[in-house]
C-alpha cells in the first residue's frame, strides 16, 4: 500500500489532487503505449514508477494551450527532421493525437 504522506507530497509538487491524478493517468497511458521509463528502478506497480518520475521532476503536467501546442509541434518537427516529409498538424488536432505522434517519433528516434 502506498503511504498517504507520499501522495500529499505529490499533490504539493503538482499543484493539487486533480493535477496529480491527471498527470499519473496520462503517464500511465504513455507507459502502457510503450514509452520508456524515466527512472532506473523497476517496480511491479507502474503507479510507483510514475510517482518516482514525478518526485524526480522527470515529468510534469503541461497545460493544453496554444503556446504549448506550438512547442510540441516544433519538437515533433525537430525530432522528425531527418524523416520523410512532416505531416501537417491542424489546429484542431487533439491532445491524444499529438501524444501518439510524439511517442511514434520518439520510438523512431530510439531505433
Amino acid at each position: 500500500m502506498i503511504d498517504q504522506n507520499k501522495f500529499e507530497m505529490l499533490y504539493n509538487l503538482c499543484g493539487g489532487v486533480f493535477k496529480t491524478t491527471v498527470l499519473i493517468q496520462k503517464r500511465l497511458r504513455e507507459l502502457n503505449r510503450g514509452a520508456r521509463k524515466l527512472v532506473e528502478e523497476e517496480h511491479k506497480n507502474p503507479i510507483i514508477t510514475v510517482m518516482r518520475e514525478i518526485e524526480g521532476a522527470k515529468i510534469e503536467l503541461i497545460p493544453d494551450n496554444d503556446d504549448n501546442r506550438k512547442l510540441i509541434r516544433a519538437e515533433v518537427e525537430r525530432m522528425t527532421a531527418d524523416q520523410p516529409p512532416a505531416v501537417e498538424i491542424e489546429e484542431s488536432t487533439t491532445e491524444d493525437e499529438l501524444e501518439r505522434r510524439i511517442l511514434s517519433a520518439l520510438a523512431k528516434d530510439q531505433s
